[in-house]
């Protein structure tokens, strides 16, 4: 018998083992590569995942970041609208003590024309109010202040300057200053700075009468801008 014969033999004897081990090595091999191709995509979308998380994060981290700026942008803002400046405080409205009480205007302020001074027989300027009373009427200070001068003169009596602050100053002449009375001395409002004199020469002919005038920095100004309007 032939070699070629003994295989055939053995092939045809055992045909179905044959093709029972062909079929499993055929399944080994398919279930191998199956496997293979399995892990590969598994590796490939593992890679991809963690990339994914990795950007997802870095977004994440920069919204974040972004709110964050937009809030604190935002805090700020709002902290701006909210909190408003104080508004100024309003201007003090100053209103005088009447220096004299219950007393008659006989000559009023003249701001640009001028009146008739019947003791010189001049007309002159007048910006001041003269206020009549009998002599010895109180005359009381006008406003909170501080003495400056008291001037004492043979033709225009005595003048005593009150001080006020922020350049206004009251002015009493033809007045008998108390003795107590001192320049520099602290006065307030409504106290007693002396009594109706007629000791200003210049307007001797008029009475007894306290001459008050009101200066604001360099200027006479109309004491009636100071005075209570029902004070007169």
């Amino acid at each position: 018998m032939s070699k070629n014969t003994k295989i055939r033999d053995f092939i045809k004897k055992n045909a179905y083992y044959l093709a029972f081990v062909l079929c499993l090595s055929v399944l080994v091999i398919i279930t191998v590569a199956l496997i293979v191709s399995s892990n590969q995509k598994t590796l490939d979308v593992g890679g991809n995942g963690t990339q994914i998380e990795e950007e997802n994060n870095q977004n994440g981290n920069q919204n974040e970041n972004q709110g964050g700026n937009e809030n604190q942008g935002g805090n700020n803002q709002t902290g701006g609208n909210e909190t408003q400046k104080p508004e100024p405080p309003a201007p003090t409205v100053i209103i005088f003590e009447m220096p004299v009480k219950n007393a008659e205007i006989i000559k009023d302020y003249v701001g640009a024309s001028v009146i008739y001074n019947q003791t010189l027989g001049v007309y002159s300027g007048h910006k001041a109010i003269d206020f009549s009373a009998p002599e010895g009427t109180e005359v009381v200070c006008a406003y909170d202040g501080v003495i400056e001068s008291i001037e004492i003169s043979k033709v225009n009596g005595t003048t005593v300057t009150v001080n006020h602050g922020s350049g206004l100053k009251t002015v009493y002449n033809s007045i008998e200053a108390n003795d107590n009375l001192s320049e520099g001395m602290t006065v307030e409002k409504g106290e007693m700075l002396g009594t109706v004199s007629l000791n200003n020469k210049t307007e001797y002919l008029d009475g007894a009468h306290l001459h008050f005038e009101v200066i604001e920095g360099d200027s006479k100004v109309d004491p009636n801008k100071y005075l209570p309007s029902d004070g007169k």
